[in-house]
C-alpha cells in the first residue's frame, strides 16, 4: 500500500481520505471558551484543502486548567464541535475534539486558582510553582476526560485525541523532570495515562481515539528519551487507535513549534526509535 500522504488510511473502525493530519494548536478563535463560528470556518477549509483528521484547538478537560485567555473549556464546546463537524464532513474529513490539561504549563492568571503538576515542580519559564495533586484531583482528571469525551462523540465528531505532548499534565507524570512522587502514580508515571485512556475509551466505544505523545523531552538528564518513549508507546498503544508521536518538554517548548531554521523531517528520528512495531495503533509523525 502507497505511503503517499493522498493514500486513504484505516484508524480503528474508521477510514481517513488521506494521511494528512491536521493537529491541534492555539487559534486565538474562541469567543470566550467556547469553539466559535470562526473555528468552524477554519478547520472546514482545511478539510476542504484535503486533511484526512482533523483535530480541534485542546479543550481543558477540568476547569481548574485555563492556560490561556481564550482557551477551550470543554463543557463549553459542545455546539462548537457540532458545527465543526458539519463544516468538515461533507469533504469526508475525520474530525476529533483535541483533549488535554496543561497541568505545571498553565497559568493562574485567568482562574486565579493553584496550577496542578504532578509534584512542586515550578515550570521553567513562568516560575509558577503548581500544587502537588492528590487522590482527588486525579480521580477529577479522569472524570473530566470521560465527560469531555463522551460529549465530544455526542456533538458530532468522530473521536478524540487525548494530549500527552509539549503542554500537557498527562505528559508531566511520564517524566521524571517533573514527577518525584512517591505513590503509586510517581512508581508508575504512566498509570495516570493509562487510567485517562480506559475512561475514554468506555465512554466512547467504538469511536475514534488518539494519543499525542512527547517522545523525547530534549532533557536526557532525567526526562524522557526516545529509548524509554519506545517502552512507553508499547505499553500504551495497545489502548489506543493510533499515535502521534511529538517532541518537546518543559525545557523545550520550541520543538512543538520549530522555526524556518528547522530542517524538514526533524521528527523523523524520535518516530523511527520510539515507533510501536505492528501494533494496534497506527503511527503518525
Amino acid at each position: 500500500m502507497s505511503r503517499s500522504l493522498v493514500t486513504p488510511v484505516k484508524l480503528g473502525r474508521h477510514r481517513a481520505p488521506s494521511r494528512v493530519l491536521f493537529g491541534p494548536h492555539e487559534t486565538n478563535l474562541g469567543r470566550k471558551r467556547a469553539i466559535s463560528d470562526r473555528h468552524a470556518a477554519y478547520y472546514e477549509r482545511r478539510a476542504r484543502g484535503g486533511a484526512g483528521v482533523i483535530v480541534t484547538e485542546i479543550a481543558s478537560v477540568h476547569p481548574s486548567d485555563w492556560p490561556y485567555e481564550r482557551a477551550p473549556l470543554a463543557a463549553e464546546c459542545a455546539e462548537g464541535w457540532a458545527r465543526v463537524a458539519q463544516s468538515c464532513h461533507p469533504h469526508g474529513s475525520l474530525v476529533l475534539a483535541g483533549l488535554g490539561h496543561a497541568g505545571l504549563q498553565g497559568s493562574s492568571a485567568f482562574s486565579q486558582a493553584p496550577l496542578w503538576g504532578p509534584s512542586r515542580f515550578p515550570d521553567p519559564a513562568s516560575r509558577e510553582m503548581p500544587m502537588e495533586v492528590e487522590e482527588r484531583e486525579i480521580e477529577a482528571l479522569v472524570a473530566g476526560f470521560g465527560d469531555a469525551a463522551a460529549l465530544g462523540v455526542r456533538s458530532g465528531l468522530d473521536g478524540v485525541e487525548v494530549n500527552a505532548g509539549q503542554h500537557s499534565l498527562l505528559r508531566q507524570f511520564h517524566s521524571g523532570l517533573t514527577n518525584h512522587r512517591t505513590d503509586r502514580y510517581g512508581e508508575d508515571g504512566l498509570l495516570l495515562t493509562e487510567e485517562v485512556l480506559r475512561a475514554v475509551r468506555e465512554r466512547i466505544g467504538d469511536a475514534l481515539l488518539g494519543l499525542r505523545l512527547s517522545c523525547d523531552e530534549l532533557a536526557p538528564w532525567a526526562g524522557v528519551t526516545p529509548e524509554t518513549a519506545a517502552e512507553q508507546a508499547t505499553r500504551l498503544a495497545p489502548l489506543v487507535d493510533y499515535l502521534v508521536v511529538v517532541r518537546g518538554s518543559v525545557f523545550s517548548a520550541s520543538a512543538t513549534r520549530p522555526d524556518g531554521h528547522t530542517e524538514p523531517g526533524f521528527n523523523v528520528e524520535p518516530r523511527r526509535t520510539s515507533g510501536v512495531r505492528r501494533q494496534r495503533a497506527s503511527r503518525w509523525c
